[in-house]
């Protein structure tokens, strides 16, 4: 630490999910990692990419992905910026979006990367908590003068979400930056694109890593208004996604048959593990994500992820006052959840 600044020292570590070495050893229900693969269009895309031109620059714009997503969403590529994940995203924001002397506010519980890139941006930030049922009310963020408010929707880690029109009735009586970050909206959730295209303060990002199967190619994106973007693509780096993310990225949108009989299927095996593990007597937030935050009133959460990782099953347990006392399972494909159950039936207290 002897060369770290005073901001590096002060900001709290964000924690990844796990990632063990020996991967295949384990069953993965802790990062929200999308157990099907992605699109064949993509492995041919990549594959057709590895050629002498790789020893170029990538396109500095990514213009095949922004040209995809605004057809398919009636926008245009001036209300695009991809990134090099949704963290670089966040990061800009930070950096380019609110003054050093600002004031953002984020739900509590939620992302809390959020957390760590503020700090990491010398930006102060406040909480404001979700209600009992994990709800989160727009009009707190109104009864004070927040710069920047960010919202996850759906929220990770509940998996609850707001209505779109609560978002826009917000945005009608708000004066600061709204982020509403849509990594999980593929699965259920009602979008606040449109919002963009009659507000010039709000910022919608999206992550390929979900519901496109794509987490190993760092691929997010940002939707606002023209000036925004134009703000996206002057403070980042240079050339921020490399040429096979792009290729993987354009390819996953292009193939919308993949994309649409995945999401089916990850729906259908959330709906079923959640209706069997309320029936093994776990309490579950309603959730319109990708996975389910639950509790057991039979054995405490840490107790339970310590116990399946010695089954070779990894879910996300959380420090802090409120969500330490559940945790977190993505949804796999069935034979994993059926692992799942196998492993709990054997771990829960008997009745």
């Amino acid at each position: 630490m002897k060369y770290w600044n005073s901001t590096l020292k002060k900001m709290d570590e964000y924690i990844p999910g796990e990632q063990p070495k020996d991967i295949a050893a384990y069953i993965k229900l802790n990062t929200n990692e999308n157990p099907f693969p992605p699109s064949s269009l993509v492995f041919e895309k990549i594959t057709s990419a590895l050629n002498d031109n790789i020893r170029r620059y990538p396109d500095s714009l990514a213009m095949p992905v922004r040209e995809i997503f605004a057809k398919q969403n009636n926008l245009t590529v001036d209300n695009i910026f991809i990134g090099n994940g949704s963290d670089e995203i966040f990061t800009l924001i930070f950096r380019g979006f609110i003054e050093k002397k600002g004031l953002a506010a984020f739900p509590y519980p939620s992302y809390s990367l959020y957390d760590t890139l503020a700090q990491g941006n010398g930006i102060s930030f406040e909480k404001v908590p979700l209600d009992n049922n994990f709800r989160l009310d727009m009009n707190r963020f109104l009864e004070k003068k927040y710069d920047m408010v960010i919202i996850a929707n759906p929220n990770n880690p509940t998996g609850t979400s707001v209505p779109v029109g609560e978002i826009k009735n917000f945005l009608s009586r708000y004066e600061g930056l709204l982020v509403v970050d849509e990594a999980y909206v593929d699965f259920y959730g009602e979008t606040s694109l449109d919002l963009v295209k009659k507000h010039d303060n709000i910022i919608v990002t999206r992550s390929f890593s979900k519901s496109y199967s794509l987490a190993g190619m760092r691929i997010g994106m940002a939707i606002a208004c023209p000036e925004i973007i134009r703000g996206f693509l002057k403070i980042k780096d240079s050339y921020n996604i490399d040429t096979l993310a792009i290729e993987a990225a354009a390819a996953a949108l292009e193939d919308e048959k993949t994309f649409n009989y995945n999401i089916r299927m990850l729906i259908s095996n959330k709906e079923y593990l959640e209706e069997t593990l309320e029936a093994m007597g776990f309490e579950i937030v309603p959730s319109k994500a990708n996975f389910l935050f639950l509790k057991h009133p039979g054995i405490p959460s840490g107790e339970l992820y310590e116990k399946l990782k010695d089954h070779k099953i990894l879910i996300r347990h959380f420090s802090g006052p409120v969500q330490s006392d559940y945790v977190r399972i993505s949804v796999g494909t069935m034979m994993e959840i059926k692992q799942l159950f196998s492993a709990l039936k054997s771990i829960l207290p008997a009745e």
